[in-house]
């Protein structure tokens, strides 16, 4: 800084100065964040009451806590928290930004995230300065709306009227309703299945409120204050004004205010008639964007936002050069005597090559942080954003024209929304299409990790999945369904795996829920089951679910024999038809995985009953891995069981809540004392296994540096 001044650059001189004043900002609301965190990592799970205002609220749906509140300075608030952001897990849908309200419920900071792809709420909160979470039981409003939160109050009940709106006479489900929400809303807590094609096709960013809808928004009204021929100063107030209304109505989502800022003081310098500068325009809403919130620096949105809008201004002049003479008439013919067809022509090479050369600058400027942020990179992005980025221009256009004509005629604007319904699912099959295009992407973690292997989940409350990849993979139970849905299923996609066998062990809603949704997303040809028949509902919905997929039922037998493909079998020791000791857990299939010359048992729940059952049939129970679960009111592991299996490692299923779930110390001494290799998922997460032969793999997800190899 004293260079800088002495030298006379004051520009740099500020620009140091505002960096100290917005780490000085930064650096106090870090303290208040960790300050509230170790209040609730202290207070974890105990009953509390806090008082705040609800600052946020996003759609009911997804992984995401639904709000955010800023924990108020009453004395029934803990001193820890004052002034600190909480997140929500839920709340009623009365309650909206700005109201003041009391909330009963358990605080909690969750755990980093311990399975491949699952969402990692930990870092989340984190990465968004929030203190940790609450899980209400009750709530009461108090008041409200504050006055200083009146524009998102507003925003939020914009969005409501918009979001009904937009697919007003489509419903709420099916493929056109979902896509036309997200992409006009940015919405994406439903629909999951649908979004596989536009990520794999490098088109996931049509789905944020950001730079592009902004932009397309503003062209719209352009083009609108043209066709009315109103006066270019007073039209640029209109373009202004749309563009902040649509940031405004799409909920003032980060994305979307950074990119009507940026627009904003591009736009303004026409105003004033100075000469405009985008990168200006990029560098000054910088300070202004985080001086709102700081936390943005290192979210994965804001670099994106501004590394691609940064290298669209510096590559795009340079390969619009190169284009040059694709886009220009032959400079020998004057203009005058151009054909109509020349014209037409012209000002679609122009408009090609240039959406072509901002997608190119746009895919090198968000390839790199693509690629590490979601392992996945698209060559495929710049021919299918040529594609797309139109087709979201005309679906915005539709969407919007829409909502304003059913102010006046409703029944025309359900027939916009119909055709917009079209036009979305043809965006849907366009990414599709791109997407088998060879070499269109390729993942650069996942795929071939572990999905060749075995992956072991780490799933709460004693609920069990294990993926084979043997054949054309196998599912040995599925977990809950909401497990299914945020760990298991996000694992499969991103190692491409579709598996097509199930195994239930365990007619139970903690394994059987997860693999009713896997029946329906992957249709497999078999399945096999513990029993024939089973109170659960869960089971029941298994059965129905694997009749209308035409999926072949298979009851096991002990001593048979199952083919799993690749030269894999599963070998069932135990079917217990009725429960043993009267104990649920107990009705579990025993198995063991013979594949490429490795023995591996799989246990499940089995507790005290079931092992001695096994140990008094006399059969050969020997292994090299054993994989078991925990018996939920029982003992799981007895050493004469140990000792029969004499496996060489145990990967032991292992939660910290509750006290049932965990391995009980004596038995770790007692197994580790027997020279056997203990892998306790409580430590490692979920396990991956490379299964070769005459070699075993065995890899943590928590822990990167854990691993251990076993040759026989």
């Amino acid at each position: 800084m004293l260079i800088s001044a002495a030298a006379g650059r004051w520009i740099l001189v500020t620009g140091c100065v505002a960096w100290m004043l917005l780490w000085g900002v930064h650096h106090a609301r870090l303290g208040k964040q960790a300050e509230g965190e170790a209040w609730v990592h202290a207070n974890g799970r105990t009953r509390v009451e806090v008082e705040g205002t609800v600052v946020s609220l996003r759609d009911r749906g997804g992984v995401l806590p639904r709000a955010v509140l800023r924990v108020g300075g009453s004395e029934r608030n803990p001193e820890a928290l004052r002034q600190a952001l909480v997140a929500v897990g839920d709340i009623p849908d009365e309650v909206k930004p700005g109201d003041v309200v009391l909330l009963r419920g358990q605080t909690f900071f969750p755990a980093a995230a311990r399975n491949p792809a699952e969402f990692d709420r930990m870092d989340w909160l984190r990465s968004r300065g929030l203190a940790g979470e609450i899980r209400v039981d009750s709530h009461q409003v108090l008041g409200g709306p504050r006055a200083a939160l009146f524009l998102q109050r507003l925003a939020w009940n914009l969005r409501g009227e918009l979001r009904a709106r937009i697919v007003a006479g489509l419903g709420e489900e099916g493929i056109g309703p979902v896509l036309i929400r997200g992409l006009v809303l940015g919405e994406r807590s439903e629909g999951g299945a649908y979004y596989g094609a536009f990520r794999k096709s490098g088109t996931m960013h049509i789905f944020a409120v950001s730079g592009l809808h902004v932009g397309l928004v503003g062209a719209l009204a352009w083009i609108l204050i043209r066709v009315v021929r109103a006066p270019r100063r007073w039209g640029l107030w209109a373009v202004l004004a749309i563009i902040w209304g649509y940031a405004l109505v799409t909920g003032l989502r980060p994305p979307a205010a950074r990119a009507a800022f940026m627009a904003s003081v591009f736009l303004m310098g026409f105003v004033v008639r100075r000469q405009p500068s985008l990168a200006n325009s990029l560098l000054a809403s910088v300070p202004a964007v985080l001086l709102m919130d700081s936390y943005q620096l290192t979210q994965v949105g804001f670099q994106l936002s501004y590394v691609v809008v940064g290298m669209i201004i510096l590559l795009a002049p340079c390969f619009s050069r190169v284009f040059q003479p694709i886009t220009t008439g032959d400079p020998f013919i004057p203009r005058a005597v151009y054909t109509k067809w020349y014209r037409v022509s012209l000002a679609a090479r122009k408009y090609l090559i240039g959406l072509m050369v901002v997608s190119l600058a746009a895919w090198l400027g968000s390839m790199p942080l693509i690629g590490y942020h979601f392992g996945i990179v698209t060559p495929s992005a710049v021919l299918a954003s040529v594609l797309l980025v139109p087709l979201v221009f005309l679906i915005l256009s539709l969407a919007l024209t829409g909502v304003v004509i059913g102010l006046v005629f409703e029944p025309l604007q359900v027939g916009l929304n119909r055709s917009n319904a079209l036009l979305v699912e043809g965006a849907y099959l366009i990414a599709e299409k791109v997407t088998e295009i060879p070499g269109s992407h390729f993942e650069l973690h996942g795929q071939g990790d572990w999905s060749g292997g075995i992956l072991v989940f780490d799933l709460w409350d004693g609920d069990s999945a294990m993926y084979v990849g043997a054949g054309e993979g196998v599912l040995i139970d599925g977990g809950a369904q909401d497990q299914f849905r945020r760990m298991v299923k996000p694992a499969l996609e991103e190692a491409g795996a579709g598996p097509q066998s199930l195994v239930l062990t365990h007619p139970e809603t903690g394994h059987a829920g997860g693999l009713v949704l896997a029946m329906k997303d992957y249709l497999p040809r078999q399945l096999l089951l513990p029993v024939s028949e089973a109170a659960s509902p869960a089971f029941g919905d298994l059965i129905n679910g694997a009749e209308d997929a035409g999926c072949r039922l298979h009851v096991g037998k002990a001593g048979m024999r199952y083919a799993l493909g690749d030269g894999a079998e599963l070998e069932v020791l135990r079917v217990a038809d009725r429960e043993s000791g009267s104990r649920a857990d107990d009705r579990c299939m025993i198995m063991r995985l013979h594949w490429r010359g490795w023995r591996i048992l799989i246990t499940g729940d089995a507790g005290f009953d079931t092992e001695k059952e096994l140990l008094e049939s006399g059969l050969d129970l020997g292994c090299d891995l054993w994989i078991m679960g925990r018996h939920r009111s029982d003992y799981s592991g007895i050493m004469e069981f140990v000792q029969a299996v004499d496996p060489s490692l145990i990967v032991a299923e292992e939660d910290r809540y509750p006290l049932a779930e965990r391995v009980p110390e004596r038995w770790v001494e007692a197994v580790k004392g027997a020279g056997i290799d203990l892998w306790r998922q409580g430590e490692t997460g979920a396990v991956m296994i490379d299964v070769r032969e005459g070699e075993l793999e065995l890899r943590s997800f928590r822990n990167p540096d854990k691993r251990a190899i076993y040759r026989k």
